[in-house]
């Protein structure tokens, strides 16, 4: 009996510290990750980049919540924030990394893949059908979207090298995030409801301000 209760009490245990850190990592709202926990993933993503690798980092912003929560009141600007974390959730894969980043504003990293055509198609269907879940409601509900997009490069091109040839480090997280942030702003600027591409420019250094 003594084995059992230990047991027990063991699984009980390790449940109980399973739970918590879920829940240090997860935005209660949306059940995405955090901003802090999202952004670990990600910058450890960044750092074991080499020159094969190839990724799309986006941010994803509802456009005029301010007004949508005045309109409408804060509960359903509440539905709308887990709306839109549950379509990127659907939309993109498993191993994809996506945060709530703050407010209404979203950070995902789509990994191993630099396709336009993957990209256009991805958030064609995330317009799409945000566009249909705002007509049913009956409220004029879009995001606007900034991507930073890091194609592979030949390791000739990139700065450090390992001893078997492969470039690494030569992603810089920080870079990419101001970069696709700028991408944000254009759209928001220019053209709601859409989205901009920056391809990553290395010769952009970071600026001091990033958003952490």
């Amino acid at each position: 009996m003594d084995t059992v209760e230990m047991n027990m009490r063991f699984h009980s245990q390790q449940a109980a510290y399973e739970k918590a850190r879920y829940e240090a990592e997860h935005d209660g709202m949306t059940g995405l990750l955090n901003k802090e926990a999202g952004w670990k993933h990600m910058r450890k993503y960044f750092d074991r980049m080499d020159s094969h690798d190839e990724a799309m980092l986006m941010f994803v912003d509802i456009d005029d919540f301010k007004t949508i929560n005045d309109t409408y009141g804060h509960t359903v600007g509440d539905f709308w924030i887990r709306e839109v974390a549950s379509q990127l959730r659907h939309i993109y894969r498993q191993d994809d990394i996506i945060c709530r980043y703050g407010g209404d504003e979203f950070l995902a990293l789509i990994r191993n893949t630099a396709s336009e055509q993957v990209l256009e198609t991805t958030l064609g269907m995330f317009f799409q059908q945000l566009a249909r879940t705002s007509e049913q409601h009956g409220q004029d509900v879009h995001c606007s979207v900034g991507v930073c997009r890091i194609a592979a490069a030949d390791g000739a091109s990139l700065g450090t090298g390992r001893a078997d040839g492969d470039a690494i480090g030569s992603v810089d997280f920080d870079q990419c995030v101001a970069q696709a942030d700028l991408a944000l702003y254009e759209t928001k600027r220019f053209n709601k409801g859409t989205f901009t591409v920056y391809n990553y420019d290395r010769s952009q250094p970071a600026p001091a301000n990033i958003r952490a």
